[in-house]
């Protein structure tokens, strides 16, 4: 079974909130109750936070858009997609990385 993300220490995981907050994301959306450290990718930073997650141990999962609907996020979290400007969030995914033991 993997760790969960809030199965980390209070340090490492407010260090990977550090980590996506320096890149201006938000780690405020989603992902409690799945384990998984869900993060609000600010535009043109998904590889800078895949490289930060990755060098605090945390291994990409998944990423997905999702509508705003009424959600008002500031214009660095908003993401075209299908031909509309700024309609949507981008979230991506992380888990701790599986250690492996011989």
């Amino acid at each position: 079974m993997r760790t969960s993300f809030y199965d980390l220490t209070y340090e490492q995981r407010f260090a990977a909130y550090a980590a996506a907050e320096a890149l201006n994301c938000d780690t405020g959306r989603g992902g409690g109750g799945s384990g998984l450290l869900s993060v609000s990718v600010a535009k043109g930073q998904f590889g800078a936070l895949l490289e930060a997650m990755r060098k605090l141990g945390l291994q990409y999962q998944d990423s997905y858009y999702f509508p705003l609907g009424t959600d008002t996020p500031p214009a660095h979290l908003r993401h075209a997609r299908g031909g509309f400007p700024d309609c949507c969030w981008f979230i991506a995914n992380f888990l701790p990385m599986e250690e492996v033991t011989v």
